[in-house]
């Protein structure tokens, strides 16, 4: 049986062999030097320069932020805001306006 040669890994971007030279151990998978950019824009990264999220790099610019949701309709924040508005000074001074 003839000698093989141990596998090597394979980059996280482009699924070739990375040799130790090249290699770039980082967001929990290998990668080449040469592959590891912005996964929006394709602008080449280094480890001080890169954001990661879910598992991919990006650039500062690309980075995702998370947006506020709004408030689902319960129960009980209709009746804090029906609440309010009966508390309201608005309409108790329109209500006293309107009855002058």
């Amino acid at each position: 049986m003839p000698w093989k040669p141990p596998p090597q890994p394979k980059c996280a971007r482009c699924e070739k062999s990375v040799y130790p030279t090249e290699k770039l151990d980082c967001l929990d998978k290998i990668w080449h030097k040469a592959c590891f950019n912005c996964f929006v824009c394709h602008m080449k990264l280094t480890m001080s320069n890169y954001r990661g999220y879910d598992k991919e790099p990006y650039c500062r610019t690309h980075y995702p932020t998370t947006k506020a949701t709004s408030v689902a309709e319960t129960p009980e924040s209709m009746r804090l805001k029906k609440q309010s508005e009966r508390q309201s000074v608005v309409a108790y001074h329109q209500a006293y306006e309107a009855d002058k």
